[in-house]
């Protein structure tokens, strides 16, 4: 009987303290003022962290008894909220500054032929110069528009590589290709291997990668054709 009588305490003093918990889950707090329910105060308190893109924050809503102790309310209030914050990035901008062309003087070809090499009859022109070739072209665009698709050029070898200078257009050979470029020089180095070329189309906003050695030179344009 002692034993039943027992039980039937602990029963009661179980459902007591869920009922007392189930009252409290209840207590609505819709704003951040604390609340004061006997000797008990209910407050909110909220903690925010951001994290990349995002701000997580959590709020609890806490008890405190009179102890000034406070104790987490297990009440299913604490609540996660993602505020997303608008984060620009600007894209990378490749801008190509490009000099107004203001009629000031530019490296210009050396001139290598000279009037008396000329000669003009009534049904033909002859011009006297040695050792040179001549070159068609392809559609490329590289030299536009001083030399297109239809343009001929006239060539001459020459015989050192002091012999060309910036300004000069040169045919040069290109791993890889089976025919030549036909590009402006616009600088002239040298490095552990001997002199280099640097080249350019005139059409192209920036200068061709490689650099040009003497050896790969067939030839620097003296006349053009059209």
């Amino acid at each position: 009987m002692k034993l039943l009588i027992l039980g039937l305490v602990l029963v009661l003093a179980i459902v007591g303290t869920m009922l007392a918990l189930v009252s409290l889950s209840y207590i609505e707090d819709s704003s951040n003022d604390v609340k004061i329910e006997g000797n008990l105060k209910f407050f909110k308190e909220e903690v925010c962290v951001e994290d990349g893109l995002e701000t997580v924050c959590t709020e609890t809503l806490y008890i405190q008894n009179g102890n000034e102790n406070k104790v987490p309310l297990m009440t299913g209030r604490t609540i996660k909220e993602k505020v997303f914050v608008t984060k620009y990035v600007e894209r990378e901008k490749i801008v190509y500054k490009e000099k107004r062309l203001l009629g000031e003087e530019r490296p210009s070809p050396v001139d290598r032929i000279q009037d008396s090499d000329v000669n003009v009859f009534s049904n033909s022109v002859r011009i006297d110069i040695k050792n040179a070739k001549w070159r068609s072209f392809i559609d490329s665009n590289s030299m536009d528009p001083l030399i297109d698709k239809g343009t001929t050029t006239i060539e001459i070898k020459p015989k050192y590589a002091s012999d060309i200078n910036i300004g000069d257009i040169i045919a040069y050979d290109v791993d890889g290709y089976d025919y030549a470029f036909v590009h402006r020089v616009v600088d002239i180095g040298k490095d552990e291997n001997g002199v280099y070329f640097t080249t350019k189309g005139d059409n192209f906003y920036k200068e061709d990668p490689d650099k040009v050695r003497f050896k790969d030179v067939e030839g620097i344009v003296v006349g053009i054709l059209y």
